[in-house]
């Protein structure tokens, strides 16, 4: 099924409670060098099992040492069991800087327990969204023709040693004319006890949502919450000639983030309510997607891969502030393959936790394997 277009540890639950702890069972070797597809458990565990999804955020797993979190888009597999997915599924397990990680468990659908190690398959992480309706105001639900969807656009750990990751997403309606991002939300999730909580619509509308509105790739820094939007305002020949990535902010608290009046844009020189006055943050920006990271660990500031066009070519592009002083210190192209129609190379994602000092660890979805793929990018 071809997707949309556009050192082990054991989770072990004690007394109600879920607790990391080391696996009694022998260490198995849990990662290859990139290029190489990023792996689960399922996919490993008999001859003839396949998964197939497009893209794949990660970050470290709250108070852990190794573990990482993966955040999938639509997924479909086949094999010992069979089955598809049309909005977000996740998986855990151990990671090595440098290295691409092959022996993830699928997690299932909250609030099951994980149970890691597990052969299991993917499960929907978020539930279907309801309310969603087609451009002519009817039911987005018309089985055969169009369909809701919940899409993840990115994952961050919540800072001062919370428990949880934040997880933004749009809810959109994918038909025939298209797809129409109806609202944008955000939701907590907590990898140790597979929970989900304090789910917020941020923003929505019966039509399609202002650019500036469908925001990602959320960054925790000096006691805000950032997010980016993006648009190509002129494409042609599969290449965006021009366009803006803008920046938004709110207080890093649960009880601001989930209300848009608080939300602010940059203005090039100051934070504005009004999101229309938001400028590019990036200088002769030409996104058909962004995705943004906060590298400081590595020494690296924040770094934002851009897809430029749908050949496999991005730009990496380096700050120290969010808010200006972006460069473009690296480019490149994916190797992708067998691109047909919509089903073209793209999710060019950046992997704080995967990259090193010398190399940035980058995931893309190749259609020639239809699957999330990493590569490394060198600095």
């Amino acid at each position: 099924m071809k997707l949309r277009p556009p050192v082990l540890r054991r989770l072990a639950f004690t007394a109600g409670a879920a607790i990391l702890a080391l696996a009694p069972t022998a260490v198995l070797a849990a990662d290859a060098p990139p290029p190489s597809k990023v792996l689960s458990r399922y996919e490993t565990a008999a001859a003839g099992n396949v998964v197939s999804r497009d893209c794949g955020y990660s970050t470290k797993a709250p108070n852990t040492t190794n573990q990482a979190l993966w955040i999938f888009c639509d997924s479909a597999w086949s094999g010992t069991s069979s089955g598809f997915w049309l909005g977000v599924t996740a998986a855990i397990g151990s990671y090595t800087p440098g290295q691409v990680p092959t022996t993830l468990t699928e997690i299932p659908t909250p609030t099951a327990p994980i149970n890691a190690p597990s052969n299991r398959p993917p499960s929907g992480l978020l539930p279907v969204p309801s309310g969603l309706v087609l451009p002519n105001g009817a039911n987005c639900q018309v089985p055969g023709s169009s369909y809701p969807a919940s899409w993840a656009s990115g994952v961050a750990q919540q800072p001062s040693g919370s428990a949880k990751v934040l997880l933004p997403y749009a809810d959109v309606c994918v038909h025939g004319g298209g797809i129409t991002t109806e609202r944008f939300g955000l939701v907590e999730y907590n990898p140790s006890t597979n929970t989900l909580s304090g789910q917020k619509q941020v923003f929505s509308s019966t039509s399609q949502l202002p650019f500036q509105k469908i925001l990602g790739s959320p960054i925790f820094s000096g006691g805000y919450l950032y997010l980016f939007g993006y648009i190509c305002d002129s494409q042609a020949f599969g290449a965006c000639g021009s366009g803006r990535v803008t920046l938004a902010r709110v207080s890093a608290t649960a009880s601001s983030w989930g209300t848009g009046s608080n939300y602010r844009y940059w203005t090039g020189s100051a934070w504005s309510a009004d999101h229309n006055a938001a400028t590019s943050i990036l200088p002769g920006a030409k996104p058909l997607a962004v995705h943004a990271e906060d590298f400081g660990a590595l020494g690296k500031g924040f770094v934002i891969v851009e897809q430029i066009d749908i050949g496999g070519n991005f730009r990496i592009w380096r700050s120290n502030s969010l808010t200006g002083g972006w460069s473009v210190t690296r480019t490149g192209t994916a190797p992708c393959g067998d691109q047909q129609g919509l089903d073209l190379c793209r999710a060019y994602f950046g992997h704080p936790a995967l990259s090193t000092s010398s190399n940035l660890l980058m995931s893309y979805y190749d259609p020639a394997n239809d699957h999330v793929n990493v590569m490394a990018v060198p600095w």
